[in-house]
Order: C-alpha cells, then sequence, then structure tokens
C-alpha cells in the first residue's frame, strides 16, 4: 500500500467507528470467520435439504457467505456442510439425523431449519459447519448463541464474540442470522 493511500485510510477510522459497521478489510480480520477443527463427530456424504431436523424446538438459521477479501462480495454456489447433535445431546454416526447440506443461492443467502440443540456436556449449544466454494479454501467452524450460561465454560474455548449469534422469536420460531465469510 502506498503511504498516501495508508494516510488517508487512517484518517477514515473515525469515521468508521461513528458509523459503525463499516468494514476497513485491510486494516482488520473483524470478516474473516474463525476456523475450528473438525472433531470427532464429522461424517461426510450428508444430504442435501434445507429441513435438517424436526424432532425438537425449532430453529431457523439463515445468512450470507461472502469473501473475506472485500467483505462484500456474495459467493454464490457455496456448499454448507451442517451437522449437530439432536434433542438428547446425541451426534448419529450411523445415519443423517442432524446433518444436511445446503446451498448458497447467486447472492450468497443461505437458509435452513432444525432443532435448537441441547448443550453437549459442558459444552454450550452449537452448530458445527463446512463450507466449500470453488475458489476458496474450506472453512470448518461452529456458531454459538447469545445468553447460553455454557460458553464462558466451554472448555474447548472456541464460542468467539463473532460466532455467537442472537435468536429473536418468529411465529413460534426461533430464528438467528449468520453471515460466513470466506
Amino acid at each position: 500500500m502506498k503511504r498516501k493511500s495508508f494516510i488517508t485510510a487512517l484518517g477514515l477510522l473515525p469515521v468508521a467507528r461513528v458509523f459503525g459497521g463499516v468494514q476497513v478489510p485491510f486494516l482488520s480480520n473483524t470478516c474473516k470467520t474463525q476456523r475450528d477443527q473438525e472433531g470427532p463427530f464429522y461424517k461426510d456424504g450428508a444430504p442435501e435439504r434445507n429441513r435438517i431436523e424436526t424432532n425438537g424446538a425449532p430453529l431457523r438459521i439463515r445468512g450470507r457467505v461472502i469473501r473475506a477479501d472485500d467483505c462484500q462480495t456474495p459467493v454464490a454456489n457455496a456448499v454448507l456442510d451442517i451437522w449437530h447433535c439432536d434433542n438428547q445431546g446425541d451426534y448419529d454416526n450411523e445415519g443423517f439425523k442432524c446433518r444436511g447440506l445446503v446451498k448458497s443461492d447467486a447472492a450468497g443467502n443461505y437458509q435452513f431449519t432444525t432443532i435448537f440443540p441441547p448443550s453437549y456436556g459442558r459444552r454450550p449449544r452449537h452448530i458445527h459447519f463446512k463450507v466449500r466454494a470453488g475458489g476458496f479454501p474450506e472453512l470448518t467452524s461452529q456458531i454459538y448463541f447469545k445468553g447460553d450460561p455454557n460458553i464462558k465454560n466451554d472448555f474447548a474455548r472456541n464460542a468467539e464474540e463473532s460466532r455467537v449469534i442472537e435468536l429473536k422469536m418468529e411465529n413460534d420460531i426461533r430464528v438467528g442470522v449468520f453471515d460466513i465469510y470466506i
């Protein structure tokens, strides 16, 4: 970066802070989704479906898949490979209960419906996902839910604030929004 551009960008930082949410990609990693390890319960081959599980309190997650290098360009046809424990706190390693694949549309939008997963042991409620898209490295991560008391006690210490989402009730269904930056 040229010196003049850098000095100009520094002068814009107070403006970006005042208006909040303005991304300054070359000065920050705030739009990169944190990576996690896959963990022991991932299973390849989940079916493509937007309704992943129905036995429990319904939960809908929606968001966009976005390029992390500019924090704004949508990623079309990204595949989200989703898995979580069932209503009893068990992962299905024999079949594909609580597992599914979802694709982003041309505008990078994705959405799926599942259940609000219970805590898993001392871990907070969470949903795992992998994102695959042409030209991008695979991303494995998790989302967590605001207000879960186990977040502070999580032995894995994975619940970075940017991955803890707030849920709102819409027509008797918990709904959360989570944008994924790859």
